[in-house]
């Protein structure tokens, strides 16, 4: 009796700590139609604390093992919690006022990419075969892209500054802001891809379970088809939630939950 209660919450928790950072918990407190501003920006802070604190709890009572790579992929997750929540990217003159906010937006992005670099190459240092030296290539065109993505949007407001200190009006900025899609587009789909090479690598390290490869993939590839169909359609409609950052990030910080949660035949990998 005890074993199934255990394994009942267990079976809870899992649930919970795969899509918490995506829940609109945040939402509840600030409205769409009031963005976190300077006068909220602390508060949003400390419940999103809170909330990587629950996941922490969950997490803790989920681990199995204590794999260093399990951590850095789970904490990209806990990292990903700021940005998503704060709602649409200012891309307007509001861009100018609330600049600060918008650079802590991307500033975390580019944390959790250098932790998704850092947890990859910890698996895949001692993967000598092919496909481990290919799966190095691509998470290393991976990482540069996506650092070029989101550090081209960090220094956005920047770059509007400059527009409008030659005379210019803050409002027409993006009108001729050239975004280069089809780049950030490949950076998005790059995630997909580096998260399911890298999944594949720890399941003949019996790291992570066929099952949980094989799910990983199915999410990644519904999330690449819809980059590429937002790419070629050009309609905003394709762009939400896969061609998000913190959603194109999900699959790496749920194999940092199965590094933690299974009970590992090898710890090579993740040691």
């Amino acid at each position: 009796m005890k074993t199934w209660i255990t394994i009942f919450f267990r079976a809870i928790a899992v649930i919970i700590i795969l899509v918490l950072p995506f829940l609109p918990i945040t939402e509840s407190f600030f409205l769409p139609e009031n963005q976190v501003n300077y006068d909220t920006f602390s508060q949003y802070i400390v419940l999103c604390v809170g909330i990587i604190a629950i996941g922490f709890g969950l997490v803790y009572f989920l681990k199995k093992t204590n794999s260093f790579s399990g951590w850095l992929f789970f904490m990209i997750g806990m990292i990903a919690i700021f940005p998503l929540h704060l709602g649409a990217p200012r891309e307007d003159a509001q861009l100018l006022t609330f600049s600060a906010i918008e650079k802590f937006r991307y500033g975390m992005l580019l944390i959790a990419v250098l932790l998704l670099v850092l947890g990859g190459l910890k698996i895949l240092a001692d993967f000598k075969t092919t496909l481990g030296k290919i799966t190095i290539a691509i998470l290393a065109i991976t990482v540069l892209l996506n650092i070029w993505d989101n550090f081209s949007s960090f220094i956005f407001s920047s770059k509007m500054q400059d527009w409008t200190a030659s005379g210019k009006n803050a409002d027409d900025f993006t009108k001729q802001f050239d975004y280069n899609i089809h780049w950030r587009t490949i950076a998005r789909v790059l995630l997909y891809i580096s998260a399911v090479l890298i999944a594949f690598v720890l399941t003949t390290y019996t790291q992570i379970r066929k099952w949980q490869l094989a799910l990983l993939s199915i999410f990644s590839l519904v999330g690449a088809t819809f980059c590429g169909l937002f790419f070629i359609k050009s309609d905003f409609q394709y762009y939400f939630p896969f061609m998000v950052p913190a959603i194109a990030l999900a699959p790496s910080y749920w194999i940092g939950i199965m590094l933690l949660s299974n009970k590992n035949t090898l710890n090579k990998a993740s040691s």
